[in-house]
């Protein structure tokens, strides 16, 4: 279990590399017809922003899954089916 310290150096270093590789993106699509925007990427910081505070049920939704040394599934679809 990382400690909070751990936690928190592994935020920041996610965020740094975030906005290092959207400075890159915005830099890269300038002058072209669909250059990108701060604007474009403030759904992924939304996501980064949950990310470093833990704001998934990722662990709650795995722990009721049993391993497949367990005799659980190998794989688990969480992809919603599309529309008929």
């Amino acid at each position: 279990m990382p400690t909070e310290d751990l936690t928190a150096q592994f935020n920041i270093e996610m965020t740094k590399r975030f906005e290092a590789f959207a400075a890159w993106a915005i830099d890269a699509s300038a002058g072209t017809k669909s250059a990108l925007t701060q604007a474009d990427l403030e759904a992924c910081r939304k996501e980064i922003a949950k990310l470093a505070e833990r704001d998934f049920d990722i662990g709650e939704r795995n722990a009721a899954i049993p391993e497949p040394s367990e005799n659980g599934p190998q794989y688990v679809n969480v992809s919603p089916a599309p529309w008929p």
